[in-house]
């Protein structure tokens, strides 16, 4: 870890912060949402949704980030709804935090009560866009998330502790946080409800701060706390690519 443990738990307390702030907007959005919902009743919408190619793991058995494929672009329209679109929001978070879970006995110390508060902002997270999918609520990890990201997990779980494995969690947590916020960038782009779009958009903010945090604990550079520039990549793919979000035609 490049940055004092002191300075970590600073940027975690300010995260932590911003977070509670976004769950108490989120719920005033989703009141609002609810009452608009009872106005003008559901609606769906046809979006374009990216399909990556070839399929590979998100990691090498090191814990690097590897590129296997890159998306490029758009094919197979889906019907999406905004209560789809939240339910999947919810089994992607559900992931974020079955992945901290797994890889939480070989980190320690401060390390690992950063890992532990951004864990619970992901299952915060779910909860609350559980709580606005109705019948579309997915209240499970996103098994196929969880599927591409088990041989790095089952990695980590077969190495010792050390400060060289601690450094490729990290990684691996930063590309889960960023990749998240690109999805949610993504779906601000599909959402027809100004609602639902305003509540998402106080949770996005989070997930690029988590990868932010992770990435100055790393000793990154600027150009590495913003991978994709001044605003949040909004290109879905198969999860290969660090920087897109996870394409719900491939994760659904």
């Amino acid at each position: 870890m490049q940055i004092s443990a002191k300075e970590l738990r600073h940027l975690a307390s300010d995260v932590d912060d911003m977070h509670h702030e976004a769950m108490h907007t989120f719920a005033e959005e989703a009141a609002e949402l609810h009452l608009s919902t009872a106005r003008r009743g559901r609606r769906s919408f046809m979006k374009k949704a990216g399909i990556a190619g070839a399929g590979g793991a998100l990691l090498s058995a090191t814990g690097g980030l590897t590129t296997i494929t890159r998306f490029s672009g758009l094919a197979a329209a889906q019907e999406l709804t905004d209560t789809v679109i939240a339910g999947y929001a919810q089994s992607v978070e559900l992931a974020a935090v079955a992945a901290y879970q797994a890889a939480a006995p070989k980190l320690s110390g401060d390390v690992l009560a950063v890992a532990t508060l951004f864990a619970s902002h992901h299952q915060d997270h779910a909860d609350a866009f559980g709580a606005v999918a109705g019948d579309d609520a997915r209240p499970e990890p996103n098994a196929k998330l969880v599927e591409a990201v088990t041989p790095t997990l089952e990695a980590v779980a077969a190495a010792e502790p050390s400060e060289e494995l601690t450094t490729q969690i990290l990684q691996f947590a930063k590309g889960v946080e960023n990749q998240a916020a690109y999805t949610y960038a993504a779906a601000l782009t599909l959402l027809t409800d100004p609602a639902y779009a305003a509540a998402t958009s106080t949770i996005l903010p989070i997930e690029a701060q988590h990868g932010t945090v992770i990435s100055l604990a790393l000793g990154e550079e600027a150009e590495d706390w913003f991978p994709t520039g001044a605003f949040e990549s909004a290109a879905l793919g198969d999860g290969t690519d660090p920087l897109k979000g996870f394409d719900p035609a491939v994760f659904a």
